[in-house]
């Protein structure tokens, strides 16, 4: 038994799961889209509080280092790097890719994948994330993306306000656990935040 399985049986970690059905986001509805946005932003401080529950039950004593201050990024990334956990992707997965990728870019692909609990963990990670931005700039904000019809985040929860492009934390955090367990230490939680926030605009 690995450390986040203790830690799930212990803590018993909550995993966010919408009150309602949902389709894949590019088809919902406008109403859907604001259905989820609203139940999604209203979990947002619950969620927190479950993922420093869990860092508690882990046994960090600190808990005062947490306090949304681009510093806290240090050690919630220290924690959650402890936690990534990868699965093997199944047979059929890999055949879908073959189906479905050129040959030059699937022999690129990996043959496993973030599993179940790490993306629970990535997930409230990344709400702290956004909010360290929240509450350091006033300027920024939840919104529901929904333009371009052809965007990879339409009808998602993304905060707007950058120069470049809308920021869905999810992805981000996602991505930098995929790089961790790939053997790529070089990003962490701080450095993107410093690279996001170069784009604020101002």
């Amino acid at each position: 038994m690995n450390k986040l399985e203790v830690l799930q049986i212990e803590y018993q970690y909550k995993m966010m799961i919408p009150p309602f059905e949902m389709d894949e986001y590019s088809k919902l509805t406008k109403q859907q889209a604001q259905e989820y946005f609203d139940w999604f932003t209203t979990q947002i401080p619950e969620r927190i509080e479950i993922l420093l529950g869990a860092i508690e039950s882990s046994g960090e004593k600190n808990l005062e280092q947490f306090d949304m201050t681009p510093e806290s990024l240090k050690p919630l990334w220290s924690w959650l790097k402890k936690n990534i956990k990868t699965t093997p992707k199944s047979q059929a997965e890999m055949n879908e890719l073959k189906r479905t990728l050129p040959n030059w870019i699937f022999e690129d692909v990996n043959d496993w994948k973030l599993d179940s609990s790490t993306l629970v963990l990535a997930m409230d990670v990344s709400l702290y994330f956004a909010e360290v931005f929240l509450k350091n700039y006033s300027n920024l904000y939840w919104n529901i993306l929904s333009k371009p019809k052809s965007h990879v985040d339409l009808n998602k929860p993304v905060i707007i306000g950058f120069k470049n492009a809308p920021l869905y934390p999810p992805r981000i955090i996602r991505n930098s656990c995929s790089c961790y367990a790939e053997g790529d230490s070089s990003k962490n939680l701080l450095s993107l935040y410093e690279v996001w926030r170069n784009f604020i605009k101002i």
